[in-house]
């Protein structure tokens, strides 16, 4: 029997986050250890909802939850969630009449339990980051040596082209954390791979593929099909999106997958603190004139195939 792949998804479920879980739990390869939260796309409470409401329907409360940061580092931002994209509970505002208990939440705090899980399983833990990076640059912060216990880290998040998403130049797990983003980028010790945000317009899924997906009626399909409705109508109607963009889907087929990553450029990379318009952004560091702080090199994906993401995503409703 193939060894299995241990994980932690630190995430702020959120609609993509919810799919790339259920990706995971799907995958027989995948040993999630742990799903630790963070505020992001909503707020905290919500998102520990949320990740309770996913293993539900998966059958797979078994899965321990970590409640971790509720604000970021430093709390500057107004714009403070995503939740005019992920609807005003994270789910697309898909009513719940018998939410499951905040109380299945562990008592341990998040970061002592990332902690913990990677001195017990030591240069063997993927971990995916979905979210804002608070909480492990909080986990740096208190064990430098955090990341240097990791196998690989995953981040979706960033921009390579200063394309934004929810500033003109910024992408929104990096914007609602600049500085949690920053230390960690600026002090990884493990291979890192980032999925930036305009990787992820670039590799998407057909609608046409989407119809089949939802069209399922599997437990697992209805509830993706529910949380979906107003995200796809507004990659349809507002943005006029060509393909269904699921980020963190696609940051959990690279982790989980190395052959999905087709294409990718490793580089030095640095995060914009201070910039009027650019805080948050995720700047490529080619020739560094200007000596700004920057950590080792990662990964950066640029192409990924879309046929062994879509298997995934379709597996992950069966």
């Amino acid at each position: 029997m193939a060894e299995k792949l241990p994980m932690i998804i630190d995430c702020d479920p959120g609609i993509d986050d919810a799919v790339a879980i259920m990706m995971a739990l799907s995958q027989p390869s995948v040993d999630l250890l742990a799903i630790t939260c963070v505020a992001g796309n909503t707020h905290l409470e919500n998102v520990l909802l949320n990740a309770l409401r996913v293993l539900r329907v998966c059958d797979r409360l078994d899965i321990p939850v970590y409640r971790g940061a509720g604000v970021p580092l430093l709390n500057l931002s107004s714009k403070s969630n995503a939740q005019h994209v992920h609807g005003s509970d994270g789910l697309g505002g898909v009513p719940d009449p018998d939410p499951p208990s905040l109380d299945l939440v562990q008592s341990e705090h998040a970061v002592h339990a990332m902690l913990r899980l990677t001195k017990e399983h030591p240069g063997q833990v993927t971990m995916l980051a979905i979210g804002p990076l608070t909480n492990l640059a909080l986990a740096i912060r208190l064990d430098p040596g955090f990341t240097g216990r990791l196998k690989k880290l995953v981040i979706m998040g960033g921009n390579t082209e200063g394309y934004g998403n929810i500033t003109d130049t910024a992408e929104f797990n990096f914007f609602a954390d600049p500085e949690a983003a920053h230390i960690v980028l600026s002090s990884v010790q493990c291979p890192t791979v980032v999925v930036a945000w305009e990787t992820c317009l670039r590799n998407g899924l057909s609608w046409e593929w989407f119809d089949a997906w939802i069209a399922k009626q599997s437990p697992r399909a209805i509830f993706v099909s529910a949380i979906l409705r107003e995200f796809v109508s507004r990659l349809q109607n507002t943005l006029r999106s060509k393909n269904l963009i699921l980020c963190d889907g696609l940051a959990m087929a690279a982790a989980v997958n190395p052959s999905a990553v087709m294409e990718s450029k490793r580089m030095s990379v640095h995060v914009e603190l201070r910039g009027t318009t650019t805080r948050g952004q995720m700047v490529p560091v080619i020739k560094n004139v200007q000596g700004l702080a920057v950590g080792p090199t990662v990964e950066v994906v640029k192409k990924c195939d879309t046929d062994i993401f879509a298997a995934m995503c379709d597996k992950a409703t069966d």
